[in-house]
């Protein structure tokens, strides 16, 4: 196997660093099928997907790309903001790129999602009809019902208010308040356990290690998360099949989140349920190797 680092450009042309993985086969005379890899919260290449790239491309014989998202990791753009439709975007356009490597079949397309990528590649699916198959891993539903899913009520209500506050703030200043990511995503005590043990692995799709403020955003980063609906994308989906795959046991995407999305997918489709199992459970280990078995199936069955 080949890989390299790439960059290209994303909306008004912020620049976007990348990695091509091109399997042995692969080359100009003998082009291969390819997946688009869509990242999670932490919105960084370098965790969790250089192991899909690795198994997609020995076991199936796939070429991927994986990126930083623009204001994240070696991307250019503005930090600490959580917008999955400009993530959607930043996608589009590494499809784009990714579509017009020589070494690639350009009609043998599809698009992963890991955890927080997923619902951002149900919407880059339903927007390029290049995209052949879709899996996503871990993925939640649409920005609100993830977000309230985690908290209690009263929770919410506060988180709501604080919400509320910061985007007068940001109104009369400019300025939104940058907030550890807990603040808007609260993990369980069990993920928190869970995480510190994949950090012997290099962490997982949704927190990064290393500087002080790589899991601070902004509050107002809020509003567009709340304003993202997979669901409503998922009803564009007609000729892609799609493959979602879940922890039965996940308490940060939690399945019921799940359920208008993949009952909005036209198919074909289907939905695997691991039982037992969390969401870290699916970022490293023997449950990634087994949801990334299953995507590469998908993939090899729906990109023939």
């Amino acid at each position: 196997m080949t890989e390299g680092d790439v960059r290209f450009h994303s909306t008004r042309g912020v620049a976007l660093a990348g990695v091509l993985r091109l399997p042995e086969a692969a080359g100009p005379e003998q082009p291969v099928g390819a997946v688009l890899l869509c990242q999670g919260l932490s919105g960084v290449k370098h965790l969790v997907l250089p192991e899909v790239a690795d198994l997609l491309a020995r076991d199936h014989g796939l070429a991927s790309l994986r990126f930083d998202y623009a204001g994240f990791g070696d991307s250019d753009g503005e930090r600490h903001w959580i917008d999955p439709r400009s993530r959607v975007d930043d996608a589009l356009h590494a499809t784009a790129w990714l579509a017009a490597q020589a070494e690639v079949d350009a009609t043998r397309l599809g698009v992963y999602g890991h955890s927080y990528g997923g619902p951002v590649a149900v919407s880059v699916a339903a927007r390029d009809r290049r995209l052949r198959a879709l899996v996503a891993v871990s993925g939640p539903g649409n920005g609100e019902d993830m977000l309230r899913a985690v908290r209690p009520a009263w929770d919410w209500v506060a988180f709501r208010r604080a919400v509320d506050e910061d985007r007068t703030t940001m109104a009369t200043t400019g300025s939104s308040r940058l907030v550890e990511v807990g603040d808007i995503f609260p993990f369980s005590p069990a993920f928190l356990a869970a995480y510190e043990a994949l950090k012997a692995q290099g962490g997982s799709s949704a927190l990064q290690q290393g500087a002080d403020d790589a899991n601070r955003f902004w509050l107002a980063s809020v509003d567009a998360m709340v304003d993202f609906h997979p669901e409503d994308a998922a009803r564009r989906l007609g000729g892609c099949a799609a493959l979602l795959i879940n922890g039965a046991d996940d308490d940060a995407a939690p399945v019921e989140t799940v359920d208008p999305v993949y009952a909005n997918i036209p198919g074909p489709k289907r939905w695997q349920l691991l039982p037992g199992l969390g969401h870290n459970d699916l970022d490293a280990g023997p449950g990634l190797a087994q949801a990334v078995a299953a995507a590469g199936r998908w993939f090899t069955d729906h990109l023939t």
